[in-house]
């Protein structure tokens, strides 16, 4: 019973890639992409953002500081966009597809 559960577990299991972000290398930030080209932020242990592998940025917080400044780097690494865009699309509800430029309510 417990190897099926095991098995069928491994089965969901996707592929992570994880990289530091290039403009904040010694941050507690990291960037994680599946293998079905969506990318995540993570500052410490939060998921804060992300944009799913059809453009769409979402923004789940603008939390600290230091969240936010990850935050503007992942935008300007992955968004080709700034933190004033994601702090926006939080504050507004919306979601923004990258590529384009349409900005829908969540």
């Amino acid at each position: 019973m417990q190897s099926r559960v095991i098995d069928n577990i491994k089965k969901e299991v996707i592929k992570m890639t994880i990289r530091k972000l290039k403009e904040m290398p010694y941050a507690q930030a990291h960037v994680e992409i599946d293998d079905n080209g969506n990318i995540f932020l993570f500052s410490y242990t939060t998921l804060v953002a992300m944009i799913d592998s059809e453009g769409w940025v979402v923004i789940g917080g603008l939390y600290s500081m230091t969240t936010r400044k990850h935050i503007g780097a992942f935008m300007r690494e992955y968004a080709n966009s700034d933190y004033q865009t994601a702090k926006k699309i939080y504050e507004d509800g919306y979601r923004f597809n990258m590529y384009t430029g349409e900005v829908v309510d969540i």
